[in-house]
């Protein structure tokens, strides 16, 4: 005679499995329109290259300059602690550094104005902001540092400007020039061709850790991870971990891939996601990973992909690397 019940549980219990696995297994693929995608990454690409070279882009930048001393001077004799090009005012000013506040003092005769930039803090592919220095004052005595986040108070001197970088306790001065040669060497970003099967379909995953970020610099920072991100190539599953709080809705990963010192930049590459959606998806869009600051000059802090964030495959997508 059959057991009714125990037959009933069995097939439950089948059914629940059945249900795991496709749970555990791709996510639903979010609808992609092939010629819009392509016009999207289209106008992504030709934003990403008016921003750089737009006037205080990465190009522009001159020296990474560590406040070590109590007093750093300024100007193009050769007798400052930082010396600028010859068409700086030989004496500028000075930077004074007293225990977590940092001041410039500008030089009698040099012609220093105070604004405030953020440039280098916009989002990537937002679309190219020239500094607005309309109105910035003529100051004798500033102090150097945020006045919002992602806003830095900003010195100017003709072409060049300065803001303070703060890595850990120590302090910098990021030097711009914005007639660097760096503009003229700029043409375009070398990319793979755009293709819509690297506009990937994620699961958001939550869990809500501390990772270690490693940078160029050598040091690490402990940087929260909301969720990881779970994914398909080719049957085979793959995860990067999502770090740091959301801009404007989206969340910035670093990665690395089979790619990574051939064809891409050895530090890795960048790549903004979305919040998911109501069913906990995610697109991966690897057509817009682009290549960290530290591609395009010496003077950059680039954070590193986490051991996490290493695919084992090959990411044909995005910018290639470029050498400076």
């Amino acid at each position: 005679m059959i057991d009714t019940r125990r037959t009933l549980a069995v097939a439950f219990l089948w059914a629940a499995s059945l249900s795991v696995v496709g749970c555990g297994g791709p996510p639903e693929a979010i609808p992609v329109d092939v010629a819009a995608h392509r016009s999207e990454v289209n106008g992504w690409v030709e934003r990403r290259t008016a921003e750089m070279m737009a006037p205080d882009s990465w190009l522009s930048l001159i020296g990474l300059h560590w406040l070590d001393q109590a007093e750093t001077t300024i100007g193009s004799a050769p007798d400052n602690d930082i010396v600028l090009p010859e068409k700086a005012a030989p004496h500028v000013g000075r930077v004074i550094v007293e225990d977590d506040v940092v001041r410039f003092v500008a030089e009698a005769d040099a012609r220093v104005t105070q604004g405030i930039d953020s440039t280098l803090s916009l989002r990537v592919g937002s679309g190219a902001r020239p500094p607005n220095m309309w109105g910035d004052p003529v100051v004798q005595e500033a102090t150097l540092g945020d006045v919002a986040p992602g806003h830095h108070t900003v010195l100017r001197h003709g072409d060049f400007n300065w803001i303070l970088v703060t890595r850990g306790d120590r302090f910098a001065l990021r030097v711009r020039d914005n007639t660097n040669a760096s503009y003229s060497d700029f043409v375009a970003i070398d990319r793979y061709a755009t293709s819509a099967d690297w506009h990937v379909t994620a699961r958001w995953v939550p869990h809500e850790k501390t990772v270690a970020v490693p940078n160029v610099l050598g040091t690490i920072s402990d940087t929260p991870s909301p969720a990881y991100l779970e994914f398909w190539v080719e049957g085979e599953r793959h995860t990067l971990d999502v770090i740091g709080r959301p801009e404007h809705g989206a969340y910035m990963m670093v990665f690395a891939d089979l790619t990574t010192g051939g064809e891409t930049y050895g530090g890795g590459r960048y790549l903004w996601v979305k919040e998911p959606d109501e069913d906990s998806r995610v697109v991966i869009d690897f057509n817009l990973a682009y290549n960290p600051p530290c591609v395009f000059t010496d003077f950059a802090t680039c954070p590193l992909p986490t051991r996490e964030n290493r695919l084992a495959l090959r990411v044909e997508a995005g910018e290639r690397n470029w050498g400076h």
